[in-house]
């Protein structure tokens, strides 16, 4: 059975000179005795080396791996804002454009960002009531590639119907995108079929 505790435990140092909190990284830029090693390092063909802070730095890749232990997911990304988090999520899953289903009632940052930002790069949004399972079917195109919703809605605590979701985009073969910023440790949409979580980490 799955133990977020000890898979956050799995992940921290513990013993001699290890801290209870990780430090935090406050360069900007990695040191490299060889310059060969700076370009295979940006070149991607060096693994395990910091750059840049802006693509990671150590404090980031703990943060990562211990959201990744908390959610039982296979790997988690750190970005500067829930809403860059969601933004990424949606470019990354959608390079070539096509259609969100996504709830009505969601955050009103991720709103505007669906509503006036992304169909300017081809993606296309149709918002409906989640837990009305006919109009999530109804509102599938050819074009839609995934469908976004939030575990309790912000601001209308609203709870999403996940495995019902989950049943429809695999039916139809979608992703299911969730939100968690409100229920962290509470629920984690992986166990109700999620394939990606996003959250504002701030908020909790």
């Amino acid at each position: 059975m799955f133990d977020p505790k000890q898979s956050i435990r799995d992940v921290q140092h513990f013993g001699e000179q290890g801290g209870v909190v990780p430090v935090i990284d406050m360069a900007a830029t990695s040191t490299f005795l060889d310059p060969l090693d700076m370009e295979r390092t940006f070149t991607g063909e060096l693994a395990g080396c910091y750059l840049y802070s802006r693509h990671s730095n150590p404090t980031v890749d703990m943060f990562s791996q211990k959201l990744a232990a908390l959610e039982g997911m296979e790997a988690a990304v750190g970005v500067a804002s829930g809403m860059a988090a969601i933004n990424c999520t949606i470019r990354q899953a959608m390079p070539q454009g096509g259609h969100i289903i996504a709830s009505k009632t969601i955050y009103g940052g991720t709103y505007a960002l669906m509503k006036n930002i992304l169909p300017q790069s081809g993606i296309t949004v149709t918002f409906v009531d989640t837990n009305d399972l006919k109009a999530v079917e109804a509102a599938v195109t050819q074009n839609t590639k995934m469908i976004y919703a939030e575990t309790m809605s912000n601001p209308m605590l609203r709870i999403a119907d996940l495995p019902s979701l989950k049943k429809i985009c695999v039916k139809r073969g979608l992703k299911l995108v969730v939100d968690n910023t409100f229920t962290p440790l509470i629920v984690r949409p992986a166990q109700f079929g999620a394939d990606i979580v996003v959250y504002s980490c701030t908020k909790y």
